[in-house]
């Protein structure tokens, strides 16, 4: 076990790195894996990992600004350069969702600006604050790696990224559904169910299985290949548990199919691609039934919990969500429902304290807290406006482009409904790549308009 928990991680990394020879977007493997963290052992690599008085999310960002620079030369005089005049941050911002985006974050320096003015302690206010700058500097950084990519080479690194990530899909389940041993922290929660024990763990759970359920449900066809990620992927989804990863896989399948039919010659395409998503869903739950009776009982129960109470939101999980939204709306006081409580401490407003284990239920409990009612606005409107742009690139587009368009449509829709029950981009963990789903929409959003121009007849380029 000690040498996989280091075999697998260095043979990925050495894997995008030399894949990085010819395309360069392969560097974003190393922020990428520092991501997925435990779930494919890449925590075992400590180099990655000092100065050791540094925190996660620090060292995240600090190989993010690493690659940043490898990946634009800008240690090499500028003669020696692959891109002589790069773009570090890409091009033009796209309006109106990178404009939302942009006021989200001069929104969170006029919060940090009252806080100051309020307790007159700029070094505290910018600790608290420091996630989401990170947040920020974290998306131009990759905004601009991204968008230097073609087309191609960002698809290779996406097919790539998710067969890393249905290999952590693989370890999972051994791990929490055939129980051998392969991650060596304490568990979530170990509990006994039909004579067995039963554990559940959240910390190595494959971090990109949206993104990956997606894309196999994007894909025009399907070898064995993406018919054993699709099945591995929901494999682990079904031993973690939990009803909501499962109800988010269907929501998304739903939205990407419906986006298919609404496309004349590819209705039966879609209808057919659906049927057989619902026969390999069938034939897994008879599998897991027979297989793995204890944890599909278990998991059963969870889902007729959820059921039991005549409706959905009578689920106690949900009522415990909604309990801590309305706990931190009376937190902040109607002085504060709109502008948030900005970035105080726990000892300048001690219910702060209980913010961080709160987080983690639900990415609109600090959101709100921090940020208020303007915030939560302006980051519903930044995942609609994303998600509308991606939406008509992909009825508009064809081949590659609808595909990747697709894809990362289904990923926001993904993780807009997982922002209701985690933390998703303001994991502490991870900040800087908070936002990595917005950067590929951008990214290709820049190419699509690129690609418009360069279209255009010569006379009206000239005018």
């Amino acid at each position: 076990m000690h040498l996989l928990r280091l075999a697998l991680p260095a043979a990925l990394l050495l894997y995008f790195v030399w894949r990085a020879r010819r395309q360069r977007i392969f560097l974003l493997g190393i922020p990428f894996l520092m991501y997925a963290s435990q779930s494919l052992f890449f925590d075992k690599l400590k180099p990655f990992w000092i100065p050791g008085r540094l925190s996660t999310t620090d060292h995240v960002l600090m190989w993010l600004v690493i690659v940043w620079i490898l990946y634009f030369d800008l240690l090499l005089p500028t003669r020696w350069r692959t891109v002589k005049r790069p773009r570090v941050f890409g091009p033009a911002l796209s309006a109106p969702e990178e404009v939302v985006l942009l006021g989200i974050a001069a929104w969170v320096v006029i919060e940090l600006g009252f806080t100051v003015l309020r307790f007159s302690d700029l070094g505290s206010a910018l600790g608290e604050a420091k996630g989401f700058i990170y947040l920020f500097v974290g998306y131009f950084l990759l905004r601009g790696m991204l968008c230097q990519a073609s087309r191609d080479d960002t698809l290779d690194f996406i097919k790539v990224l998710i067969l890393a990530n249905t290999a952590a899909a693989g370890l999972f389940f051994l791990h929490q559904g055939l129980h051998l041993h392969l991650y060596d922290a304490t568990e979530y929660k170990v509990l006994t169910f039909m004579g067995q024990t039963l554990t559940r763990s959240f910390t190595f759970m494959p971090q990109f299985s949206l993104l990956a359920l997606a894309y196999c449900y994007a894909r025009r066809d399907w070898g064995l290949l993406w018919v054993g990620v699709l099945i591995v992927t929901l494999a682990a989804l079904w031993v973690s548990y939990t009803r909501s990863l499962l109800a988010i896989a269907a929501v998304e399948l739903l939205a990407i199919l419906l986006v298919r039919l609404s496309k004349s010659h590819q209705a039966g395409m879609a209808i057919k691609r659906g049927l057989s998503i619902v026969a390999i869903l069938v034939v897994l739950g008879g599998v897991a039934f027979v297989a793995l009776p204890a944890q599909s009982g278990y998991f059963l129960s969870r889902i007729h919990m959820a059921t039991g109470s005549g409706s959905v939101t009578g689920d106690p999980n949900l009522q415990n969500r909604i309990d801590k939204l309305r706990t931190v709306w009376g937190w902040i006081g109607p002085e504060g429902h709109f502008t948030g409580q900005g970035f105080a401490t726990a000892s300048q407003d001690p219910p702060g304290a209980n913010i961080p284990w709160m987080a983690s239920d639900l990415v609109w409990v600090p959101w709100l807290y921090r940020l208020g009612l303007v915030g939560v606005a302006l980051l519903v409107a930044l995942y609609a406006l994303a998600g509308w742009r991606m939406l008509d690139l992909a009825v508009t587009g064809a081949d590659d482009a609808e595909f990747l368009a697709l894809v990362l449509f289904g990923a926001l829709v993904g993780s807009f409904l997982e922002s209701a029950v985690s933390w998703t981009l303001l994991n502490p963990d991870r900040y800087a790549m908070g936002l990595w789903a917005f950067a590929l929409v951008a990214a290709e959003a820049c190419r699509r308009r690129a690609e418009s121009v360069a279209s255009l007849p010569p006379e009206l380029l000239g005018a």
